[in-house]
């Protein structure tokens, strides 16, 4: 499904967290929310901070909640990047995982996760690389936009043809 959010009505243990980072374009926003069956709020409500989050942020997340025709053209244009991205990336012999996120994890068989991501980094490029078990040979590249994305595939080409 596009949508996991029937799956709190379905399950009495699920939570879903969202963010209003790349889906409503307001990463700088901070905010996140959680939806959960009653009890589980409730529960989650007894140990917030007081005020955790401000007025002005808690009606700028309400009207990009409301304004559901912009998330929509958002999340086509995050889709339509993605694909985009994951082809070029492919092309550059890079493994893909697909993905639905607003990321993808590429593996890359010729050279070190780590020294690609130190590469992309020297370059003023950045991903994100996790040195732990199971991650160690991947980079997580969160979906940019069309010029970011030229850039970040332009580094990648540079790194690859060292």
């Amino acid at each position: 499904p596009a949508n996991c959010a029937g799956l709190v009505k379905k399950f009495d243990n699920v939570i879903i967290l969202r963010s209003l980072s790349k889906g409503y374009s307001l990463a700088g926003l901070r905010f996140g929310y959680a939806l959960a069956r009653p009890d589980i709020i409730e529960g989650l409500m007894k140990v917030k901070d007081s005020y955790n989050v401000d007025a002005i942020a808690a009606c700028l997340a309400t009207a990009a909640i409301k304004d559901q025709p912009y998330h929509r053209q958002v999340v086509e244009k995050v889709k339509l990047a993605r694909a985009d991205l994951i082809r070029q990336l492919r092309e550059l012999g890079l493994e893909v995982l697909d993905s639905h996120t607003n990321f993808v994890l590429v593996t890359c068989k010729a050279r070190p996760a780590s020294q690609l991501y130190q590469g992309l980094v020297d370059m003023g490029i950045y991903v994100r690389y996790f040195d732990m078990p199971g991650l160690q040979d991947k980079l997580r590249i969160s979906i940019g936009t069309a010029q970011q994305n030229v850039v970040l595939v332009d580094g990648l080409r540079r790194l690859l043809s060292r």
